[in-house]
């Protein structure tokens, strides 16, 4: 996993950049790990997690397990947070996968391709 990850506090939300290569399930549970530290971190529950640069596995079978592990490993108030993440074009559909497992397990997680749709979802 080659992972870089910054993060600011803008008005109504946590700004979170996210730019590398993810390309298994455990490195998808070990970047969602990184992004909930950051998160508690700064005390956030509406944050905006952009990540057009970050390249992500294309099959669906490593987000389930991810799924599993947001309820297996994260505490309760993790279900309080709103996240809206912003994806490249070409994630726009496993993207919108992991949202729709997100939602039907309790969690407000939403999957974007636009940083304005995605910010407008955070703030409303």
């Amino acid at each position: 996993m080659n992972i870089s990850i910054s993060s600011e506090n803008k008005k109504e939300y946590l700004f979170i950049e996210s730019k590398g290569n993810l390309e298994t399930k455990e490195e998808l549970i070990e970047h969602s790990h990184i992004l909930y530290d950051e998160i508690t971190k700064h005390g956030a529950q509406k944050i905006l997690i952009n990540e057009p640069e970050t390249y992500f596995p294309l099959e669906l079978f490593p987000y389930f397990g991810l799924i599993q592990d947001y309820q297996d490993n994260f505490p309760p108030e993790f279900r309080n947070l709103k996240i809206a993440i912003v994806v490249a074009d070409e994630y726009k559909e496993v993207a919108a996968s992991w949202e729709t497992l997100c939602q039907n397990r309790g969690l407000k997680f939403f999957a974007f391709t636009s940083m304005q749709d995605a910010i407008s979802c955070l703030i409303s």
